[in-house]
């Protein structure tokens, strides 16, 4: 991260008041940085001298001083030093940060809630980093698995059976999520993204479509655990009151890599074979990974965890486990058909071309990514099971809604129903790391996924059954009833969690 400096020049009839009043110059800052002051002043020509205690930043000087001018006022120079603790992601925070810097003590909007110490920045960054790997592995198998369909010359039942055999990769998840809880989230987190990513790069050499999805299997299955192992490692090392918003800004990077994944799909049209590019792209993950192991530490939490003897599960572990796991079931019963078979209904009840299918994609789906931020912080501010079980109801009832209608409607329709369930991310989420302990929330968030899995598959059944019977409006409808119940279990059985610690939601962690 480069060095920055950045002054800020004021003038002023009296410099006491702009050196001692309430906020004056020569007060330490408690903002999105804490300072201290330093003797540096009486050696030099500076009315002060702060560097910071704690923020985002590894190195921090804050110098102030005074000239008189020739009418009498006085001009007050106040200068910033500094370096950010965000590796990768610095040039996205640097112009705001000094902004926020120089405008005074106000709480900058686009800030977590919480100031972030620099070790917090630094990890969160680099969990982000591998997050945008992340998602361009778990998304490549989705758009690139019709054109290896065509190399190989097989049909849409041979697609289907290989993508079910490729949802089996949970038990991978399942295991690798077991050895984060038993021997820590940064070695196992690393070895599982380098052997998803050497697994898509060798899916670029598969002869069949059995190749293709055995191999896939195990580089899907690693991918997921990298997320989990990411959700989890970034929540426990986040401030009590920015988890919600640390979740949103990690679902993001993860779109980014999701979308650069889609972005590959044009080397299908060099020739027949032209998809194994997009998993030969993998490989750009690997110096990726290498920069993030070299600067990752352990989670402090696991380090402090595993000094103690591990114990039974307390009384409300299975209680919470079921309580998620039905939410996660429930909620993909309805997401996952409505996601999956969204181009088929567009293309065979609307008549979209593949190209009016991209760009209703683009144009409905970008409001997910305001929604996530919005909610995240609003969830840290105000509470997270109102936002979650009005994002998860009334997202899925306007999706529902969509699909009984055309024309302009359909595409506001689903816009909106994009933007409250993106607000489900951070707000809903977040719970998965929250209600288990430190060493049991990997393997915990493992088998979550495995009641994910099961709803989906239970979803794209039986919503693939009752379209073929009734159609797209009736059959939504009864798949609504999962997120609605999910709306009501939030508001009934689950805990506010907002700026509580970890420790204070799991006793048998403090």
């Amino acid at each position: 991260m480069p060095q920055v400096i950045s002054r800020r020049v004021l003038s002023a009839d009296a410099a006491d008041v702009v050196l001692n009043g309430p906020d004056g110059l020569l007060s330490p800052r408690s903002d999105i940085v804490l300072e201290r002051a330093t003797d540096e002043a009486g050696l030099s020509t500076a009315e002060a001298v702060f560097t910071a205690v704690e923020g985002p930043v590894e190195h921090y000087r804050r110098t102030v001083t005074t000239e008189p001018l020739s009418n009498g006022r006085v001009q007050v120079n106040e200068q910033f030093d500094y370096r950010l603790a965000i590796p990768v992601w610095w040039v996205l925070f640097t112009v705001p940060f000094s902004r926020a810097l120089r405008q005074g003590r106000e709480w900058p909007w686009w800030h977590p809630p919480d100031r972030f110490t620099a070790r917090q920045a630094r990890v969160v960054a680099l969990l982000a980093t591998l997050a945008v790997v992340a998602g361009f592995l778990g998304t490549l198998l989705g758009q690139t698995i019709t054109f290896a369909a065509d190399e190989f010359e097989v049909g849409e039942s041979a697609q289907g059976l290989a993508l079910s055999l490729v949802r089996l990769s949970i038990l991978i998840t399942l295991a690798v999520a077991a050895l984060g809880d038993r021997k820590g989230r940064q070695r196992i987190l690393l070895l599982a993204a380098a052997g998803s990513i050497l697994a898509a790069a060798a899916t670029s050499l598969v002869p069949n479509l059995a190749a293709l999805a055995m191999v896939q299997a195990v580089s899907r299955g690693l991918s997921h655990a990298m997320a989990l192992l990411i959700f989890v490692f970034a929540l426990e090392e986040a401030p009590a009151g920015s988890r919600a918003f640390v979740a949103s800004m990690l679902a993001l990077a993860a779109g980014l890599g999701s979308g650069l994944a889609v972005g590959s799909v044009p080397f299908a049209d060099l020739s027949d074979s032209g998809w194994r590019l997009s998993f030969v792209a993998a490989l750009a993950g690997l110096p990726l990974l290498v920069f993030v192991a070299r600067r990752l530490p352990e989670s402090l939490r696991f380090e402090t965890a595993r000094q103690q003897p591990r114990t039974r599960p307390p009384q409300q572990y299975r209680f919470r486990l079921a309580i998620l796991a039905i939410t996660s079931f429930a909620v993909l019963v309805f997401s996952a058909p409505a996601s999956q078979l969204q181009n088929e209904f567009l293309n065979e009840q609307r008549d979209f071309s593949a190209t009016k299918i991209a760009v209703f994609t683009l144009l409905t789906t970008w409001t997910a990514g305001p929604g996530m931020l919005i909610a995240g912080k609003l969830a840290d501010l105000r509470g997270r099971r109102v936002i979650a079980a009005v994002g998860v109801s009334g997202g899925a009832l306007f999706i529902l809604w969509h699909f009984t209608q055309a024309g302009w409607p359909m595409w506001v329709l689903i816009a909106v129903g994009a933007l409250l369930t993106s607000s489900t991310v951070p707000a809903l989420g977040v719970y998965r790391a929250e209600m288990f302990g430190t060493m049991r929330r990997a393997e915990s968030n493992g088998l979550l996924g495995v009641a994910g899995v099961s709803g989906s598959m239970v979803g794209l059944a039986a919503g693939g059954y009752m379209i073929e019977t009734w159609g797209y409006g009736t059959a939504f409808s009864i798949l609504l009833a999962g997120p609605l119940l999910v709306g009501v279990l939030v508001l009934l059985f689950y805990p506010e969690t907002t700026r509580r610690s970890l420790e204070e939601l799991n006793p048998e962690d403090a």
